[in-house]
């Protein structure tokens, strides 16, 4: 995942998601000045994000990581 992240930073992705099926995770990675990413935002599955490229749509992870 190491060579997408670099990948992604040098073509300027703005924001990109690690999702982690089994520890019910996801990883999200924002690059604001379109240069490095910073550490990246962690959520749970029963929160709610917040999609940064989309400011109206956020979305309920309990409904991603159904038992």
């Amino acid at each position: 995942m190491k060579i997408k992240h670099s990948l992604y930073e040098r073509v300027g992705v703005k924001e990109y998601w690690l999702v982690d099926p089994a520890n019910k995770i996801v990883q999200v990675y924002e690059s604001a000045d379109n240069s490095q990413y910073g550490k990246p935002r962690i959520y749970a599955a029963q929160e709610r994000v917040k999609v940064g490229i989309f400011p109206d749509l956020i979305i309920e992870l309990a409904t991603i990581f159904v038992e």
